[in-house]
């Protein structure tokens, strides 16, 4: 009887241990798929686009130019028209971007000129834009018209402007993924060389693709 008791006397402690560990061990759950680690957002690209304005005058002061050959020509700078092209480059991910370009700005004819003259420039910007819903965007910044020159009427052609610094207030409205509508007001000056300022300022209404 003693040989049957003691093979279940040592039994029972190795039992007991062994539930006790299997109680004591930590379950281990699968991962919820809250858990998993999620994928890093892919980062915003940069947007190319192209655009043209129609453009016309703020002040209705016109300027007076005198050419080489002594004649004088007059006319607004404001423009009559504007292309350009350049690209957008996210800054946040709010949707504020950097948008910089770079286009040819063309005047209406001068009068006195032959019925040819104008005055070209070409203009460097870089604005900021803010979206305020999924289709329209609020911008501003900075603009720098390069090379002003007047051109149209063979080598008798005016020039001595010096460009200024201007300020660009921009909106834009999203008709198309595409296609945006975009809106503008530019002050801008131009310094005659050894005389007074020269009123430039315009606003302008085009379309600008973007991609």
């Amino acid at each position: 009887m003693t040989r049957h008791i003691l093979p279940f006397a040592l039994r029972r402690p190795a039992a007991v241990l062994a539930l006790a560990a299997a109680c004591a061990a930590p379950a281990h759950a699968a991962p919820s798929p809250a858990e998993e680690a999620a994928p890093a957002a892919a980062p915003a690209a940069i947007r190319p686009l192209a655009g043209v304005l129609v453009t016309g005058t703020v002040a209705s002061d016109d300027g007076s130019f005198t050419n080489p050959d002594g004649s004088t020509v007059k006319g607004n700078l404001s423009g009559r028209y504007e292309a350009f092209a350049g690209a957008e480059f996210p800054i946040d991910p709010n949707g504020l971007s950097l948008r910089l370009t770079a286009g040819i700005h063309v005047t209406g004819n001068m009068s006195g000129g032959g019925g040819s003259e104008h005055l070209t420039r070409i203009p460097l910007e870089a604005t900021l834009w803010y979206p305020l819903n999924d289709k329209l965007r609020l911008g501003g910044g900075a603009r720098y018209s390069m090379r002003p020159r007047f051109s149209g009427a063979g080598g008798h052609t005016s020039d001595g402007l010096n460009a200024m610094p201007a300020l660009v207030l921009g909106v834009s409205y999203q008709l198309l993924p595409h296609l945006l509508l975009d809106g503008r007001y530019v002050y801008e000056r131009f310094e005659k060389y050894g005389g007074a300022d020269i009123e430039a300022s315009f606003w302008g209404l085009g379309l600008t693709a973007i991609y």
